[in-house]
This record gives structure tokens, sequence and C-alpha cells, in this order.
């Protein structure tokens, strides 16, 4: 049974990218970054805040793909990277998955790197008369990694598979109070303006 976590913070994703706490500091997609807690911190921690939730390791590493952020990448450099084998990915212009790239994948459009094509530098020409970009195969590997679609994230079943269950979160009850109040002769509601006066429906004085 595992007893790593990592921590989701669900209140937002980038793009289609669940986001984690990052070891020493602030949230990834990148699952190389986050940070790994024990069962019972990463409990406590739900406890402290309920958007913080615990998923098994094993768990989300099965179900990642591989992602590749254009922050990462200049054309300067890929330009002088070498390229032996002279295989390059193909990706859309201006178009992103969050920070992700969007390539040309053999069923369509994918922001998956497992699933996009590489065609020789035969072929490469063709694709960039066509409007898209191409890039080094070798260079968009060493700078990819590995992240996970927030929608393929089941969180009950992934605390089924490793016996968690968490706790139940008291929150506190808001109470409402209202300055009405009922007629005595009439049950009707009134304000505290109209306590002082006559009821307008029946006439019964209401006045302390």
């Amino acid at each position: 049974m595992s007893d790593l976590f990592f921590l989701q913070d669900s209140r937002s994703n980038v793009g289609s990218r669940a986001m984690f706490w990052r070891e020493g500091g602030g949230y990834t997609s990148n699952l190389n970054e986050a940070e790994q807690f024990k069962r019972e911190p990463a409990v406590k921690q739900y406890e402290c805040r309920e958007t913080d939730l615990p998923w098994p390791v094993e768990y989300v590493r099965t179900r990642a793909e591989v992602g590749v952020d254009c922050q990462y990448l200049t054309k300067s450099e890929a330009e002088a990277y070498r390229n032996e084998d002279g295989r390059v990915y193909v990706a859309y212009a201006r178009e992103w998955d969050g920070n992700d790239l969007v390539w040309r994948g053999g069923k369509g459009p994918t922001a998956n790197l497992h699933n996009a094509i590489h065609p020789g530098a035969a072929d490469a020409a063709g694709y960039l008369a066509q409007g898209f970009e191409l890039w080094p195969c070798g260079y968009i590997v060493e700078r990819s990694r590995p992240v996970v679609p927030a929608a393929l994230l089941d969180h009950r079943q992934a605390l089924r598979s490793v016996g968690l269950k968490l706790p139940t979160i008291k929150r506190p009850r808001n109470r409402t109070y209202s300055d009405r109040l009922n007629c005595e002769g009439c049950g009707r509601f009134l304000s505290e303006r109209q306590r002082f006066d006559d009821c307008p429906n029946c006439g019964a004085g209401n006045a302390p």
C-alpha cells in the first residue's frame, strides 16, 4: 500500500493540467517537481484547507502524460541544437494547453508528446509550409516533463485504492438574523419599524 501523496491545489488548473504543491514552495504541474507527503501530513493539510487534496503518488503517475512548457523553449537554442537524426516534432503555432505546446498528432491536435508525430527531414518542409512550428525531437524530449490532466483524476477512486478515508470537515454554520417580527394579532411578519405602529393588516398593536 502506497504511503506517499501529492497535494493538489484544486482551486484551479493550468490549462487541462492539475497543479500540485511544489517542493520548496509554490505550485507546479510538473510531477517531478511536486512534493511528496506521508499520509498523516497530507491528511492534516487537507483538514487545514479542504481544497488541498491528497492523491496517492502511484495513482497520479499511472495517469500522467508528457507535456512541454513553452516558457522553457527558445528558437535560438532549438536552431543551435545538434539534431542528428533530423526528426522534428510538429507544433501548432500560437496554440497552447495552459503553457504547454499543442502538437500535430496521429489523430489530431494533442498536448501529449507521446501522441505527437515526429517526421523526418524529408517531410518537415511540408509542415513548415502549412504554418506549423518545427522543433528538434531531442531538444523537446530533454525539456519535457510528466503532467496529469485533472479530468483523468477520480478522487474517490484514488483514495479507495490506498484505503484512505478523509475526515469530514466541520464547517461553521452561518447564522442569519432577521429584524422582522410576527404580528400578535394575525401572525404576519412586521419590520422593526412596523412593530411600533398598528399592524397594517389587522390593526393590532405590537409595540413593546
